[in-house]
């Protein structure tokens, strides 16, 4: 993870980053019942865009893409009270330890609908509180 100087170009990343993050978050919804897989790994993913916009905004680039913890724990060096998201990060880098992409997964470690449905209300929680996160910043920012 490098940082440059907070910039124009900074915001506008973070800006993608965070609609980014809204996208994946739908498509976890609608894959919900038939693709506990895809919505699993959507989530994921949309909670790592949304954690990513806050560092981006900073100047913060060259992210890491495998984990929520990761990119939490650089987010409450910015915003302390963000650490009330760590069991919802751990529970979401769960689907990583899960899918290798397909080359080391485990036959007996399935993404039921359980899990994705755990995965999808954690993802949730992180885009709301990032959402007030830039609620509360949206002078120095954007409006989310």
């Amino acid at each position: 993870m490098l940082k440059t100087n907070e910039s124009s170009r900074s915001i506008k990343r973070a800006q993608v980053s965070w609609q980014q993050s809204e996208i994946d978050l739908k498509i976890a919804k609608s894959s919900l019942a038939k693709q506990p897989d895809k919505s699993s790994m959507q989530s994921a993913q949309a909670a790592m865009n949304a954690l990513s916009s806050i560092l981006e905004a900073q100047g913060y680039f060259q992210l890491p893409a495998f984990s929520t913890v990761e990119l939490l724990k650089k987010c409450i060096e910015i915003e302390p009270s963000l650490e009330e998201l760590r069991a919802d990060c751990t529970l979401l880098d769960g689907t990583v330890e899960r899918d290798s992409f397909g080359t080391t997964r485990t036959p007996h470690n399935h993404f039921t609908p359980a899990f994705a449905k755990a995965c999808l209300k954690a993802c949730d929680r992180i885009i709301k509180r990032t959402k007030k996160y830039w609620k509360q910043n949206k002078r120095q920012y954007f409006n989310p």
